[in-house]
């Protein structure tokens, strides 16, 4: 499957991030991982989102098939940083697209963006206890280089880096 494109979101796509979105989230707390929460997402949160980020969307066949957000700073869990890098939140792909290599794919093309931004590391970070994203991260390509606790959610986050 290489036919997998990623542009910005447009307004007009909300609900069908909101409902990839919710998706993830129940995909995360069956593993136990509630860092996202245990409601779903509205269109409003992803609004909300996509004025705090880029927010683009992964499409095959004209399909919605996943999503991702892309900031070019991330104070709350990396601290003040040289503008080297992109922060990727929010991996999403749809339950029926598991398996398929589409996150690798979205991570890839995100990389190029990145790099034609000027930027040569994709930083990430993720619990620290779901070992099976943690793992799925090193296998594209990430080096965990930390964790680090925010008390304020009880969150001990994974830091992981590529570079591009």
């Amino acid at each position: 499957m290489n036919d997998l494109s990623l542009s910005i979101a447009k307004d007009s796509e909300l609900k069908k991030i909101a409902a990839i979105l919710t998706e993830a989230t129940n995909y995360k707390l069956k593993r136990s991982d509630m860092i996202w929460g245990k409601e779903s997402w509205t269109e409003t949160e992803v609004l909300e989102m996509m004025h705090h980020s880029t927010v683009f969307v992964a499409k095959k066949d004209k399909e919605i098939i996943g999503v991702v957000s892309l900031q070019w700073e991330d104070e709350r869990i990396w601290g003040g940083q040289p503008p080297t890098a992109g922060y990727v939140h929010r991996l999403a792909v749809k339950d029926s697209f598991h398996g398929k290599n589409v996150g690798k794919q979205i991570i890839d093309e995100l990389a190029k963006y990145v790099l034609e931004n000027g930027r040569s590391i994709l930083r990430l970070d993720c619990e620290a206890n779901n070992f099976s994203l943690c793992k799925y991260y090193e296998k594209l390509g990430f080096n965990k280089v930390g964790t680090i606790q925010i008390k304020t959610n009880n969150y001990n986050a994974a830091l992981y880096e590529r570079l591009i």
